[in-house]
């Protein structure tokens, strides 16, 4: 009976935390420029406009390269070129705390919030996507799509995994891990 309700209880809490990241990965995808004035925002690359590199996940053709360290394990990943994402790249090198509590991505807290206004949002977030919810301040790297819908404001894109998409998801529930621009943490 205990083992049950156990088993009741994890599926539950996954799919919570599922929505509840969803939800807070909606909320960041909400604003990519800092200009309400898209004249003056600059160019935005557009989410759904990368080509894919393999089944499940997204590329980006251009952008800032960056690496994820965690353990002994190496991430790389190019960050979009949006007025968020270069907000999130003058935090860059960054140590975060992430956690899988949905079984689908780990999400973790920024230090400082970023600026929202203006961008698209994201309410169906890819496998390899990295997105920043605005509503909770947190940036999410998605492994899994497990078809749920993230509601208003959803997400905001931030860039793509490259590489190592596997070994983050299989990193368990807990990580810190250091976000770096490539060239900087390639040592």
């Amino acid at each position: 009976m205990t083992e049950v309700v156990i088993a009741t209880t994890t599926a539950w809490t996954r799919r919570l935390a599922a929505c509840l990241l969803t939800a807070a990965l909606a909320g960041l995808l909400a604003g990519c420029s800092l200009s309400a004035d898209p004249q003056r925002a600059g160019p935005v690359s557009s989410p759904v406009s990368s080509p894919v590199s393999s089944p499940g996940t997204v590329s980006a053709a251009s952008g800032v390269p960056v690496v994820l360290r965690f353990g002994d394990q190496t991430v790389t990943a190019t960050l979009t070129d949006t007025m968020m994402s270069r907000q999130f790249t003058a935090m860059l090198p960054l140590t975060v705390q992430l956690t899988d509590a949905w079984g689908q991505a780990k999400a973790g807290p920024l230090p400082r919030p970023l600026a929202a206004e203006g961008g698209t949002p994201v309410h169906d977030p890819t496998a390899g996507g990295i997105y920043f919810w605005p509503e909770s301040g947190m940036i999410a790297i998605y492994y899994d799509d497990l078809g749920q819908t993230v509601p208003d404001p959803g997400l905001v894109r931030l860039g793509v995994v490259q590489t190592g998409l596997d070994s983050l998801s299989d990193a368990g529930n807990r990580l810190t891990v250091r976000i770096g621009p490539a060239a900087a943490t390639s040592s």
